[in-house]
Parts: structure tokens; sequence; C-alpha cells
């Protein structure tokens, strides 16, 4: 145990105040890198859970739908099969997604139109959460206001058009609030591709919509361009009454839809060349965005490790420096029976104690910086990030691996000091006092 009482009486030793000034550059420098790779990982991965949970907010888990957009008349035979054959399935619904023009009297846009169930809106989806209402039960009349009966007269529809909600992203873009009426125009009429009927008629169409609400879902991609409506409303529109894209499924363990997704298409695809129906789960149709933000989360972490490294290279201008200064001590050790072990084993504790207190300083720094994130809310021009705030994610385990991986990066970096302190011949230090 005499190493470390003697690395810690080095350390503390007054003798030179030079030694204890570069001491303490060392612990600011760990302490700096620490605070920088704690606050990156951080930000890095309240990047991935936010995008992921505005993306899971308004489309669900797992999507089944037709090749080449055929036509999907049989969805409530493989919703009912879905519901009661897959285990985890929380919900299944159909729906109608299209790209479309919408115009009002002051201003037009391109937009995504997505046709929902919504008696099960907020089972497959948590976009209710996101519809600006004062209260819930407004909420709710909002949402059972998107009904359509298509049963309705031709007088009756004229009267009374289809409703809609829309992000408030969009509709400050188009000028209108609810209550206002937009024109929908599709540059097709119908759902692309064949039917069993022959080719489809193309021609362009439009329909007049009210806008009944406004969502805020915080991420602009949705925001600015989709609109939600009845898929009863979409199907007329087409002029295919009993056609939709396909069927959204809302599952109770993310991580699971993998095998969800596998399992479908073994019970849905039936051998290679019959394939009809197209499964993807919300990491599929995601797969550019969430590997891009893994990539980058990498990148930043490596960089930020380097620069735990470059500042671990002062714990080695440290070490040598000491070395050099205590040589005699080292001597005197030594031709007292101290081994080359022991005599390593002082300058390692001493390396060690730099980084770990650079390391528990750096993590303490990196929950204050994180925290200061979360408390003061910094915003985001969501224009180039698609969300309005900087968003942290703080994982205990993260904080672990980081506080480790810094403490890795000193001891390395007290080796060779520590080795050519073991290697000084006694002789040497006391021959010339």
């Amino acid at each position: 145990m005499y190493e470390y009482f003697v690395g810690f009486r080095y350390l503390a030793s007054r003798s030179r105040a030079s030694l204890s000034i570069i001491s303490l550059i060392s612990i600011v420098g760990v302490f700096l890198g620490v605070t920088a790779l704690v606050s990156v990982v951080s930000v890095t991965g309240g990047f991935q859970e936010t995008f992921r949970d505005k993306v899971l907010g308004i489309n669900s888990h797992v999507l089944i739908m037709t090749y080449a957009q055929e036509d999907f008349s049989e969805y409530r035979d493989v919703q009912a099969l879905v519901e009661k054959e897959i285990d985890g399935v929380i919900a299944a619904a159909p729906f109608i997604f299209y790209e479309m023009m919408i115009a009002s009297e002051t201003n037009l846009s391109g937009i995504l139109i997505k046709g929902v169930e919504p008696d099960q809106l907020d089972e497959v989806s948590d976009l209710p959460g996101y519809i600006l209402a004062d209260s819930e039960e407004e909420r709710e009349a909002l949402i059972e206001g998107l009904k359509y009966d298509r049963n309705r007269t031709e007088a009756q529809k004229k009267e009374t058009p289809p409703n809609i909600l829309m992000g408030r992203v969009l509709a400050e873009k188009l000028d209108v609030h609810p209550g206002d009426l937009v024109r929908v125009v599709s540059p097709r009429r119908g759902i692309p591709g064949e039917s069993r009927y022959g080719p489809r008629q193309m021609a362009p169409t439009d329909r007049v919509f009210k806008l009944i609400g406004l969502y805020d879902s915080g991420f602009l991609d949705y925001d600015n361009r989709l609109i939600i409506t009845d898929y009863r409303a979409l199907q007329e529109f087409f002029n295919h009454p009993d056609v939709v894209t396909g069927i959204e499924i809302k599952v109770e363990d993310i991580t699971k839809t993998g095998a969800i997704r596998d399992k479908l298409n073994g019970m849905l695809n039936q051998g290679p060349g019959l394939e009809r129906f197209r499964i993807i789960d919300w990491k599929d149709l995601n797969h550019n965005l969430f590997t891009s933000l893994e990539l980058q989360k990498i990148v930043l972490t490596i960089i930020m490790t380097f620069i735990v490294i470059v500042a671990s290279f002062n714990i080695v201008g440290t070490l040598i420096m000491l070395v050099l200064d205590k040589q005699k001590e080292i001597a005197i050790l030594k031709s007292m029976g101290a081994t080359d072990g022991g005599v390593m084993r002082v300058f390692i504790f001493q390396g060690l104690f730099i980084g770990g207190v650079g390391t528990i300083l750096g993590l303490l720094g990196g929950y204050g910086m994180c925290t200061l994130i979360q408390v003061y809310d910094f915003g985001l021009d969501p224009q180039v990030y698609l969300i309005d705030r900087l968003p942290v994610k703080m994982v205990p385990l993260e904080f672990g691996l980081v506080g480790l991986c810094a403490l890795a990066i000193s001891f390395f970096a007290t080796l060779y000091p520590s080795w050519w302190a073991a290697q000084l011949p006694p002789l040497e230090g006391i021959r010339y006092d």
C-alpha cells in the first residue's frame, strides 16, 4: 500500500508549484473532454429519441401495402387476420395515403393527405394528443367531426364538404383557420395502378374540404405537409369505394416489429414469386433518417473521444516531469527494496488520480450542461433541424461508459512514464547528490 501513500504525497507536495499547476491543467483538460463527450452523447441521443417519437407519434409501427399499388380491396380480411393471429398487436386500421396539392384563397402547397379510420385514430396513432384543443372533450369532438358518410345525397355533399385536420405550420402558410374551406387538387383521379376493371382514369380533379382543426406535432415534415381526413372521403374522391392504400398496425413493443413483419410476410406472401404484399416496419420506413442520426452520433462520439485522448497527453507530460523531479526519491525507494512494479504503481496511481478527478468532474459537468439544456429549453430553427427544441436524453449507462472510457485512456497514458520511472538505475539518482 506504500505506493498509494507515496504517489499521493508526490501530488500533494508543494516543493514544486509548477508541477501542481501542470497537474491542475491535466485535470481541467480531462474535465473539459469528458464534459463535451457526455453532452454530445446525450444531445445526439436526444435527437434520436425525439425523431423516433415524432415519427411514431404520427405513423404506426408496421404497414401492410400491396406491391405496384394494386387494388387492396380485401383489407378487412387482412385486418381481422392481423388482430386475431399476431401477438402483441394493439390495433390495426385501414389508411389511404396520397400526394396532392392544396389551395386556399391566398396560397397553395404540395401536401400528403392521409385517410384514416376516425374511430381507431387514437388506437394506431398518437396524433390525437397533438391536436390543438382547449379540452379533451373538444379534441374528441374534432376527431368525431372527421367521420364521413358516403350515403349522403349530392346536395348534402355540396352543402357539407368532408372535414380535415392540418398542421399549424401549413395553416399559417395557407393563411387559413378552422372553419375555412380549402380546395384539394389531385393530378390523377384514382389510386394509381391497375384495377380489376382495367386501367384507371387519370384525369385531374379537385374537391372542397373544410378545415375543422389544427395539430402541432413539433416535427416540421408533418406540420408543414400532412393533412388528415376520413379514408371514406378519399375513397369517394378517388372513385374507388372499397380500396385502400394499406393497413397500419400499432404494437405493444416497438423492438419486436421486425419479428412481427417477418411473421406477417410468411402469412400473407405464399412463396417466391407470389409476394403481393409489401410489409415494412417503422425502421424501414425511416431508414435513411435513423441511419444518418446513428452515423452522426458515432462520428461525434469519436471526435469527442479524441479530445479526451489529447487531454490525456497532459497526464503523460505531468508524469514525465514528475519522474525527472523525483529521480532521487525513486532511487532511494529502489535502494530500500521497492520493486520495479511498486515504482510503476506509484506513478500509475498518480495518473489515475488525475484522470479520475477529471472524469468525475467531467461527468458532473456533463450532467449540469444537459440539465441546463432541459431547463432553459434552447430553441432550434425547424426549417433546418425539423424540430424546434434542442433535445437531450441522459442515459446512466452511457455516462458510465464515458467514465470508464476516460479512466481507460488515463490508465494507458500512465504506462510509459511509469515504466520509464521503474527502469531508472538507483545509482543514477543518488550519484551526484
